[in-house]
């Protein structure tokens, strides 16, 4: 009896798994399915990418060939590496690296165009991005890929027209698949071209030299030019003011010698007493005392020995001489010249 038991329970667990598995069907994380009943009709979609939440878990259905399931991988794939060579405007050849990742959007129209083949999925959309990829990159130069100067790269406008162009090709056809970005990671070109690369770079490169020395030899000569105008007009105006100060001087000259015309003693007198200070100022710059071991009567001391007219000043030599013997004196003098 109680191996009747047994079996009739094993009978039962058997029954419910089979049953299970002809009336219910599993949708998990990574999936979507869809739901089709005859006849031939999308009955639901489980777990579309675009759903609000997740849907994964256990579904009900009627037995094969009532319902029929289809389930498709949600997860998103990358179309990564490079494309056939391509021809710029200027005709150059290049290699096109790209990162393309991508996904199924809409199950039942992959199903439709394309019976749910995922690799003839992805060669479609590879196709479309080299036509897309090679239609964007006809406009563009070569100086718009490769450039030291960031004015002159296109690479954000190629990106956004090739992506943009590539959902707008898979829209029409409608393969039911959703482009999430499109990115251009290398460009290379083609070794047989490479050397022909440099040769231009390289003339290109002497000809902006070219450009920058006549710009500079334009600018020195340009510089010297002013510079010597500058000099010419700033010796001009030195030769004006020098004549003007020239003329000034003279007249200030003419207007002295008048004056001292007016009274030649006292401009003398004035003459040896500027000596004078002029001698006790250099000494007193040099920081030197001043000796004198010199006449009286010679220049420009003579002021020492007589006075503004000419007259003695010396107590001692009227009081050894006397009045007589100056007086003699005068009188041989005047015989020595009479003479002369």
């Amino acid at each position: 009896m109680k191996e009747n038991k047994i079996t009739v329970l094993i009978v039962i667990i058997a029954f419910v798994l089979m049953c299970a598995y002809v009336f219910t069907f599993q949708v998990r994380t990574t999936e979507m399915a869809i739901h089709f009943r005859p006849p031939g009709q999308v009955h639901r979609v489980i777990n579309r990418p675009d759903a609000q939440e997740d849907e994964s878990g256990l579904y009900f259905r009627l037995p094969y060939p009532m319902d029929q399931i289809r389930t498709f991988d949600r997860r998103v794939r990358v179309i990564d590496g490079p494309l056939a060579q391509t021809q710029l405007q200027d005709e150059w050849q290049v290699f096109v690296s790209i990162s393309a990742p991508w996904r199924l959007s809409d199950p039942v129209k992959f199903q439709q165009s394309l019976a749910g083949n995922v690799e003839q999925a992805a060669e479609h959309l590879r196709d479309i991005i080299f036509s897309e990829t090679s239609n964007a990159i006809s406009d563009m130069t070569f100086r718009n890929l490769v450039s030291t100067n960031e004015d002159d790269l296109k690479f954000r406008e190629l990106e956004d027209r090739i992506r943009e162009g590539t959902r707008a090709s898979i829209e029409n056809e409608g393969y039911g698949l959703e482009l999430l970005d499109f990115g251009i990671r290398r460009i290379a070109i083609p070794e047989s071209t490479t050397e022909e690369v440099f040769r231009r770079m390289e003339a290109e490169r002497e000809r902006v030299a070219r450009v920058y020395l006549e710009e500079g030899e334009f600018e020195r000569r340009r510089i010297i030019s002013d510079a010597e105008m500058k000099a010419q007009n700033i010796r001009a105006d030195a030769m004006a003011e020098a004549k003007k100060i020239e003329s000034e001087g003279e007249a200030a000259e003419a207007e002295f010698y008048e004056i001292f015309a007016q009274a030649p003693e006292l401009a003398i007198y004035l003459r040896r007493l500027e000596s004078l200070r002029n001698i006790a100022e250099t000494a007193r710059e040099d920081g030197s005392p001043i000796s004198f071991v010199l006449d009286t009567r010679s220049e420009p001391l003579s002021v020492l020995y007589s006075g503004p007219q000419g007259e003695l000043a010396d107590p001692i030599h009227r009081a050894v001489t006397g009045p007589g013997d100056e007086a003699a004196g005068s009188d041989d003098d005047q015989d020595g010249k009479d003479e002369e």
